[in-house]
């Protein structure tokens, strides 16, 4: 059991692969271990093989995984992975009144049910009782932060559940909990999950949304300073559109000869493939476009889409035209580019890029 503070041994490792949600391999010394990560996010930005250090813990309720991801480290800074346990550090705080949003409360039980939902804590004071919802936040530069890293229907629902309680005069509150003291903003991230970023600001009047920023001590045992930081929900009102450009990335198990519309037939080497691509209304939909495969052949992406395996897509939301910006970003990064793919209306060189490896893995990617 992992109490905070974390006055216990923590042991230092190196990020290899995931395996899935759950399972990930660290290098230890000279052995390649297993580490269970309590984490279900997709952490992109954090786990880069070879290079991210781990703090890891023994693994006590399992014999067969011997390890557990508490932490890692993004440059200098550390990053709680380990989401449940940020609930007891939130409720260790609140209990210190060490948490200005919620002075003069405290807990009074943990993953309460109410109705058909279940949320992580129940607070009170000598006048009311506040139902409150912990998400830690992981995704973040150096000064904004974001929420989620990956599509949360059970995030989304949260908070609309919250907002009924609201409406039926209950105090209901969510706070994003940010692993970065330098951060100043935080926002939902629109260009990740586009429904919660609408929930978010469709309950905002009613239920009260926090952001907090911690900073830990030099050994990671305890939180030594919380900051609440700025939510700019104007700023995203004006920005929450559904159009922007987009990132799709792809995979070719073997070498192709592909007929690619009036440019002709290309050789494509496998390995993987990033199109850029925009829209300038119905962003999602167009996505959602690219999905399927029976579809009328259109942009030259179709084609390629035919033999390889579309692996994920990268929307971004935004009024600015940053397509070319990007594809020149990728032209410099990547393994090379088909000529004339995608750039027929611009001046670029391309808008398709070979990447050997997959370029996720990639920290410059």
């Amino acid at each position: 059991m992992i109490n905070y503070p974390f006055n216990f041994e923590k042991i230092n490792a190196t990020f290899v692969s995931r395996e899935n949600r759950f399972l990930v391999k660290a290098q230890l010394n000279e052995n390649i271990i297993d580490c269970y990560l309590p984490n279900p996010g997709r952490l992109w930005e954090l786990l880069i093989p070879g290079e991210t250090e781990l703090i890891l813990v023994r693994n006590t309720s399992s014999s067969k995984i011997p390890f557990l991801v508490l932490a890692c480290k993004k440059e200098d800074k550390l990053v709680l992975l380990h989401t449940h346990i940020t609930n007891k550090i939130i409720k260790a705080l609140i209990n210190d009144q060490k948490l200005n949003p919620f002075k003069g409360f405290r807990v009074i039980s943990e993953e309460v049910k109410i109705e058909r939902s279940r949320f992580d804590l129940l607070l009170e004071n000598s006048n009311d009782k506040l139902y409150l919802e912990v998400k830690t936040c992981t995704l973040f530069g150096n000064r904004v932060a974001m929420f989620p890293d990956a599509i949360t229907e059970r995030g989304r629902r949260h908070l609309m559940e919250l907002n009924r309680l609201a409406e039926n005069g209950i105090k209901t509150s969510v706070i994003f909990v940010v692993m970065n003291p330098d951060v100043e903003f935080f926002l939902p991230a629109y260009h990740i999950d586009y429904q919660f970023a609408k929930a978010f600001m469709n309950v905002k009047n009613l239920v009260n949304l926090k952001a907090i920023a911690l900073d830990w001590d030099k050994h990671f045992n305890y939180v030594k300073k919380v900051k609440e930081l700025k939510i700019p929900f104007s700023f995203i009102e004006k920005t929450l559109n559904d159009r922007g450009v987009y990132l799709l990335i792809t995979q070719l198990n073997s070498a192709e000869f592909i007929k690619i519309g009036k440019i002709g037939e290309k050789h494509f080497p496998a390995g993987y493939y990033v199109y850029v691509g925009k829209a300038k209304k119905g962003l999602f939909s167009r996505i959602e476009r690219h999905r399927r495969k029976l579809k009328k052949m259109h942009w030259h992406i179709d084609y390629l889409l035919k033999k390889a395996r579309l692996i994920k897509d990268l929307p971004i939301v935004t009024d600015e035209n940053i397509e070319c910006t990007l594809a020149d970003r990728l032209l410099k990064i990547s393994d090379g580019a088909l000529p004339e793919f995608g750039s027929s209306d611009c001046y670029c060189k391309s808008h398709l890029f070979y990447f050997r490896e997959n370029p996720l893995h990639k920290r410059d990617f």
